[in-house]
């Protein structure tokens, strides 16, 4: 076969690989999106005012369209127009009546509205939900491209994607708040790192890495120093037993300067940090007087979520449990140990964000990140697939192909 008709061949595949990550992307994101739960909580209002004023609406203004829009996704998962009414009148006051300290938490972190901002100005309020539906399907995509990465088939991806939405992470990126821009962040950021870890492409994989880091510390500046923590401390623990050491380093060095640079700008700022949201949990958003000991408080709150809630949730659904076992399973018995744990502790930080927060009503959201590695997991165990992990690209016409020895079929980037 001549060479234009294999490069045609190979652009067709691609194309069609493209456009059904798009359709499950964006059908399985209106499925999730569809249903009688409501597609906004109390905190899509604040979310949505900051993306108003940052569109250049007034605050009475951007105060009112923001509260119809909580109100509308929330009042229409009762079909109760008093509700409608009531909330309206309630949420448009709102600002007026919130402590300053409550709403600076918010404020601090503007990189959902700053993305929803440009799609306001033009659009009005149907600008937030096109902006809030398209950050979700974009989680689907970025899931597909770090299981390429990973060293899944294109058919193993389309599962990964598929896990992805009908798990927990599907529900938390199709409502209308800062977890699916969270997602697709932690997401980019992972990316970066496997990119790194296979010597491919040093200078995107960094600057996915970075990028996916910093924008994360705009969006959710908790998940940002958990998820750099985690990755510091993953690649400073693996590079002594690896002969891709200096790879390793890249990604602790990385980590490193956005966990500190994210620390020591929020000092010099006064941005809210966890002494704050702690104050704002015991203080019931600061209506009552500051605890003098928040982070006893703390330990008492963990144990209590942890031996309660968390218990008895997976007590009364079993599912839940099952599902992370066989996700462990699907990572630690059939992919190889860099990826296993590079993506259990990616998940990892969703638990310790959970457990600084404990608040039993919030857990299942604050915990979605939990959800990224099982996802991979499961697809990985119901592939069928032996082995998946990072290959290494080759150096030097002297170095012997990364995948030399093992079955050609086994190299799953290439969709030709």
């Amino acid at each position: 076969m001549s060479r234009p008709v294999l490069a045609s061949c190979r652009w067709l595949r691609v194309s069609a690989f493209v456009l059904t990550v798009a359709f499950l992307s964006g059908s399985l994101w209106a499925l999730r999106w569809s249903g009688d739960l409501s597609t906004a909580t109390p905190d899509t209002f604040w979310y949505a005012r900051d993306a108003f004023r940052y569109a250049g609406y007034s605050e009475a203004n951007a105060d009112l369209a923001a509260a119809k829009i909580t109100c509308g996704a929330m009042s229409h998962a009762r079909d109760r127009r008093k509700d409608f009414d009531s909330c309206l009148l309630k949420r448009s006051d709102l600002p007026a009546r919130a402590p300053v300290r409550f709403q600076r938490i918010f404020t601090s972190r503007p990189g959902y509205a700053l993305a929803m901002a440009p799609l306001v100005r033009v659009m009005g309020g149907a600008g937030f939900l096109v902006g809030s539906a398209l950050l979700g399907m974009a989680c689907g995509a970025a899931v597909v491209v770090l299981a390429l990465a990973i060293g899944l088939r294109p058919t193993q991806a389309w599962l990964a994607q598929v896990a992805f939405y009908l798990l927990p992470t599907g529900l938390w990126v199709s409502r209308m708040l800062a977890e699916a821009p969270m997602v697709l962040c932690v997401l980019v950021a992972t990316i970066g790192t496997v990119l790194l870890l296979r010597g491919h492409r040093t200078i995107l994989a960094t600057s996915l890495l970075i990028t996916g880091q910093i924008c994360l510390c705009v969006v959710k500046p908790a998940n940002a120093v958990a998820l750099a923590a985690a990755l510091l401390v993953f690649a400073a623990v693996r590079a002594p037993f690896t002969h891709a050491r200096r790879d390793y380093l890249r990604v602790a060095a990385s980590a490193g300067v956005v966990l500190a640079g994210n620390l020591l700008l929020s000092g010099m700022l006064g941005l809210p940090g966890l002494n704050e949201t702690l104050q704002d949990t015991f203080t019931d958003h600061f209506r009552r007087p500051d605890v003098t000991d928040p982070w006893h408080r703390l330990a008492v709150a963990m144990g209590r979520l942890c031996g309660e809630h968390i218990t008895l949730q997976m007590l009364d659904n079993p599912l839940v449990p099952a599902a992370y076992v066989a996700g462990a399973a699907g990572l630690f018995w059939r992919a190889r140990s860099e990826i296993a744990t590079l993506l259990f502790a990616v998940g990892l930080t969703g638990a310790v964000v959970a457990l600084m927060h404990p608040l039993a009503s919030e857990t299942a959201r604050l915990a979605v990140v939990t959800w990224i590695p099982v996802a991979f997991g499961l697809a990985v165990l119901m592939s069928g697939s032996h082995g998946i992990g990072i290959q290494r690209q080759r150096r030097s016409p002297s170095e012997p192909p990364a995948n030399a020895g093992e079955d050609p079929s086994a190299s799953t980037a290439s969709l030709s």
